[in-house]
C-alpha cells in the first residue's frame, strides 16, 4: 500500500513531459529525413556503387528515424496512460484511508499487497467489537487491497509494454508499438488467450502464472471498450466460446487456485463481451448466434463433453449489461429452438464424482448447462429489455403465449413428468450429476426471479441503494399483475429460489397492494392513486404464497414497513398533499400495513405447522419402511431356526417384531406440538412487530400539529394491531378458497 501512497508520481509526470518533447523532436527529424534526405535520394540519378549501396542505406536510415519516432510515441502514450491511471488510484486510496480514519480505524501495510485494518487499542472498552464493526474493517481492507492490486496490474502492464517497445535492442528501432496502455493490455490478453487455445490442442495448458496474468488483465480492463472489442474481434465468436469453455471445464475439474482464476476470467470475459458487443457489428453477432445451437469441438485431449454454443454463452451473459437488441436476438433463437424440440447437451455419468464440474466457474447459480439461466441473469441487469421481453410472445412453434407464461412453466425435470401447462418450459436441473443429489435444484428459477424483479421495478435486480424508483408504467404493472394472478392460481410456481424476488417485488408494489386491499376509497390519494390490481383475492393469495417462504416473508414484510414509514413521513411533512386529517391518514397507513403483515404472518404460521407435520410424516414413514425391511430380512433369514436358537432363554419367533417395533416407536418423533408453538410464536411476534414498526414509523415522521402525541401513538399502534387481525382473516379466507378450488 505504501508503494502507492508514498510514490512521487510527479517524477513520472516529468518523464511523461520529457518523452512528449522527444516525440515532437523525432517527428520533426523523421519528416525532415523523409522530405529531405530520402526525397533527394529517390530523385537522384544514382549509378554503379552509389545505386546499389547509398540509396538502400538512405532508405534504411530514413526508416530508422520513422521507427524511432513511432517507438518514442508508443513509450510516451503508455507511460502517459500509466501516470493518469495511477494518479486516479492514488487519490482513490487516499480517500479510502481517510474514510477508514473517520470510522475510527487504522490501516497497517503488510507489505505483501494486503493490509490490516483495525480499531486502535481502547482500554476503556476492553477492545471488544461487534461483528458489524469487524465487517466494516474487513470491507476497508478489501477495498484497499483491490486498489493496490489494480495499481500493480498497471505497473506490470507498463513494464511489459516498454520492454516490448524496446526489446533490448541497442541498434534498431521498430519493435512493438501501442496507441495506448489499453492497446498494450489488449494485445497481451489476446496473446495469452490464443496461446491457451493452442496449448489445449496439444493436451497442455497455460501455467498458473500466465493464468493469473490473464485474469488480472481481464479483470481490470473488461469495461474498457477498446480492450474488450479488440480482444473479442481477435478471438472471433468460435474462438471466444471455445476459450471460455476450456478454461471453465478445466478450472471446475481441478478446483483450488485454477478454479478461482477461471472464475475471475469468466466474470471479466462476460463483462468484456457486454462492453464489446456494440462495437463488434451485426455480422460478428450473427456468427455467434449461428454457433448457439451447434455442438462445439473444444479440441481438448481426452474430452468427452460437447457443449452447445448457447450453453457457453449463457455463462458469459451472467455479467455486464448487454444491449437489448442483442439479448432479444439470442432469446428468440434460444426459445424457438427449445419450443421446436431442441435440448441442451449434458455430460455423461463419468463426471458424477466432480461436484463442481461444469461450464460455470463462479460456483453460484448452477453448473452452467442450462443456458436460460445466464440469459435471464442478463435480462436482470437490463430492466427495460426485461419488461419488453416478458410482455412479448414466445418465439417458435406451438401454442401462442408470452415469454412470461412460457418461463413460469413447471419444474418438470428429468423424472419424466410432463408439464401441467401446455407448451410451457420444462425446467432442467442445472447440475452435472442430478442423480447424486438428494434434492434437485432448478437454479434457473433464481435467475427468472431476478429478471422479473428488473422487469417490474425498472431497476437492475442487484442495483445499489437508490433514492428514487422508476415509475410503475402500465407495461411493468401488467407483468406484476400477471405474476400475482399466476402465482395465486398455482402457488407451486413460487419456487423457493424465486421467493425472495417475489418478496422484493411485493415490497416495490406496496402502493398498489395497499390500494387493492383497501375496503374504502376514502383514502385513494394517500397512496398516490396507483392502479389497483384487478383481483383482490388473487392479491391475498399471492401474499400467502410469498409469505410461506422465510425469505419471501422477510422481504415482503420489510418492504411493507419501509413503505409505511416513508408514507408516514410524507403525511406529516406535506399534509397539504393529502386530503383528510393527518392523524386519520397516519392511522389508516398503520392499519393498511398491519393488514399486509397479518396476511404474511398467517402464511408463515401455516407453513411452519404444515412443514413440521410433513417432516414428521416423512421421517416416520421412512423409519417404518426400514423396520419392515428389517423384519422381513431377519425373519426370512433366521426364522426357520426358531426352535434351535434361543435368545436369553426365549426363542426368536415373535421376539424380532416386538423388539424392532419398540425401537421404531421410541425413535418416532412428533414435532407437531413444537411446530404449533413456533407457529404461534411467529404470529404473536408478527403482530407485536407490526405494532412496534408502526410506532417507530410515527416517531421518525414526527407529530402533526394539533394532536396529543401519546394518544396518537396509542391509536396508531392499535390500528396496526387491528389491521394485522384483518390480514389474518383475509389469509384464512384465501386458504379456504384453496381448499374449495384447488389449483389445477
Amino acid at each position: 500500500m505504501t508503494d502507492l501512497t508514498e510514490v512521487d508520481l510527479g517524477k513520472l509526470k516529468t518523464a511523461v513531459d520529457d518523452w512528449k518533447k522527444i516525440v515532437d523532436d523525432l517527428k520533426t527529424l523523421a519528416e525532415r529525413a523523409d522530405k529531405g534526405m530520402l526525397a533527394r535520394s529517390e530523385s537522384a540519378r544514382w549509378a554503379g556503387v552509389n545505386s546499389d549501396i547509398t540509396r538502400p542505406f538512405v532508405r534504411k536510415t530514413a526508416k530508422e528515424f520513422s521507427d524511432a519516432h513511432a517507438e518514442a510515441k508508443s513509450i510516451y502514450q503508455v507511460i502517459e496512460d500509466g501516470h493518469s491511471e495511477l494518479l486516479v488510484l492514488q487519490k482513490k486510496l487516499a480517500a479510502v484511508n481517510q474514510d477508514a480514519a473517520q470510522h475510527g480505524l487504522r490501516v497497517a501495510d503488510n507489505f505483501d499487497g494486503s493490509v490490516r485494518v483495525f480499531h486502535p487499542r481502547d482500554r476503556t472498552s476492553n477492545d471488544q467489537h461487534t461483528d458489524a464493526e469487524r465487517k466494516v474493517a474487513q470491507g476497508f481492507a478489501d477495498r484497499i487491497a483491490e486498489i493496490v492490486s489494480h495499481a500493480r496490474e498497471i505497473d506490470d502492464s507498463v513494464t511489459m509494454a516498454l520492454g516490448r517497445s524496446h526489446r533490448g535492442d541497442t541498434y534498431n528501432f521498430g519493435h512493438d508499438t501501442y496507441t495506448s496502455l489499453d492497446d498494450a493490455q489488449a494485445q497481451r490478453a489476446e496473446e495469452l488467450a490464443k496461446k491457451s487455445l493452442r496449448l489445449y490442442k496439444e493436451g497442455k495448458e497455460l501455467s498458473e502464472d500466465e493464468l493469473r496474468e490473464l485474469a488480472t488483465l481481464v479483470k481490470y480492463n473488461a469495461d474498457d471498450k477498446g480492450f474488450a472489442t479488440d480482444l473479442y474481434r481477435s478471438l472471433g465468436p468460435e474462438g471466444a466460446l471455445r476459450f471460455q469453455a476450456q478454461l471453465s471445464l478445466d478450472g471446475t475439474a481441478e478446483g483450488g487456485e485454477q478454479m478461482r482464476l477461471a472464475r475471475t476470467i469468466q466474470t471479466g470475459m462476460g463483462t468484456a463481451l457486454a462492453t464489446a458487443i456494440p462495437g463488434l457489428g451485426d455480422q460478428w453477432t450473427d456468427d455467434l448466434i449461428k454457433l448457439g445451437k451447434t455442438e462445439l469441438d473444444l479440441q481438448m485431449s481426452g474430452n468427452r463433453v460437447a457443449p452447445m454454443g448457447y450453453q457457453v454463452l449463457g455463462n458469459l451473459l451472467r455479467e455486464g449489461e448487454y444491449p437489448k437488441k442483442f439479448l432479444d436476438k439470442v432469446a428468440d433463437d434460444m426459445i424457438a429452438y427449445e419450443r421446436g424440440g431442441g435440448s441442451w447437451s449434458r455430460p455423461d455419468g463419468s463426471y458424477s464424482g466432480m461436484k463442481d464440474f461444469g461450464l460455470n466457474a463462479t460456483g453460484q447459480g448452477g453448473r452452467g448447462w442450462d443456458p436460460m439461466t445466464g440469459l435471464l441473469e442478463a435480462y436482470g441487469h437490463n430492466p427495460d429489455a426485461a419488461t419488453d421481453f416478458f410482455g412479448r410472445n414466445a418465439a417458435g412453434p406451438g401454442k401462442e403465449m408470452t415469454n412470461l407464461h412460457y418461463l413460469l412453466g413447471d419444474l418438470g425435470g428429468p423424472d419424466g413428468n410432463e408439464p401441467k401447462r401446455d407448451g410451457a418450459r420444462q425446467w432442467i436441473p442445472d447440475v452435472t450429476a442430478p442423480m447424486a443429489q438428494d434434492k434437485i435444484v432448478y437454479h434457473g428459477k433464481d435467475a427468472l426471479g431476478h429478471a422479473l424483479e428488473a422487469a417490474v421495478t425498472g431497476l437492475p435486480y442487484d442495483h445499489a441503494g437508490t433514492g428514487t424508483h422508476p415509475e410503475h408504467t402500465p407495461e411493468r404493472q401488467a407483468i406484476m399483475q400477471e405474476v400475482v394472478r399466476e402465482v395465486a392460481s398455482d402457488p407451486s410456481l413460487s419456487d423457493d429460489l424465486m421467493a425472495d424476488s417475489f418478496g422484493r417485488m411485493a415490497g416495490e408494489y406496496m402502493p398498489e397492494i395497499n390500494a387493492t386491499l383497501r375496503q374504502s376509497d376514502a383514502f385513494d390519494d394517500l397512496y398516490g392513486n396507483p392502479r389497483k390490481f384487478s383481483d383482490t383475492l388473487a392479491t391475498v393469495e399471492f401474499l400467502d404464497a410469498v409469505g410461506r417462504n422465510p425469505d419471501g416473508y422477510a422481504e415482503a414484510t420489510l418492504g411493507a414497513e419501509n413503505y409505511s414509514a416513508s408514507l408516514m413521513q410524507d403525511v406529516v411533512a406535506h399534509p397539504e398533499s393529502h386530503t383528510g386529517v393527518p392523524a386519520e391518514n397516519l392511522k389508516h397507513v398503520a392499519r393498511g400495513t398491519g393488514t399486509i403483515e397479518g396476511i404474511l404472518a398467517g402464511a408463515r404460521h401455516d407453513e411452519i405447522i404444515t412443514g413440521q407435520q410433513q417432516s414428521d410424516k416423512d421421517y416416520n414413514e421412512a423409519l417404518q419402511k426400514k423396520a419392515d425391511l428389517f423384519n422381513s430380512v431377519f425373519g426370512s433369514t433366521v426364522g426357520l431356526a426358531t426352535e434351535r436358537v434361543p435368545i436369553a432363554g426365549e426363542v426368536i419367533n415373535g421376539v424380532t417384531e416386538h423388539v424392532v417395533g419398540a425401537a421404531v416407536e421410541g425413535a418416532e418423533r412428533n414435532t407437531a406440538a413444537k411446530g404449533a408453538h413456533e407457529a404461534g410464536q411467529t404470529s404473536f411476534n408478527g403482530r407485536q412487530n407490526a405494532m412496534d414498526q408502526a410506532a417507530a414509523g410515527l416517531r421518525a415522521a414526527g407529530d402533526p400539529a394539533g394532536v396529543d402525541p401519546s394518544e396518537l401513538r396509542m391509536d396508531v399502534s392499535e390500528e396496526a394491531g387491528g389491521g394485522f387481525a384483518e390480514g389474518r382473516d383475509l389469509q384464512r379466507q384465501a386458504k379456504d378458497h384453496y381448499q374449495r378450488n384447488p389449483p389445477k
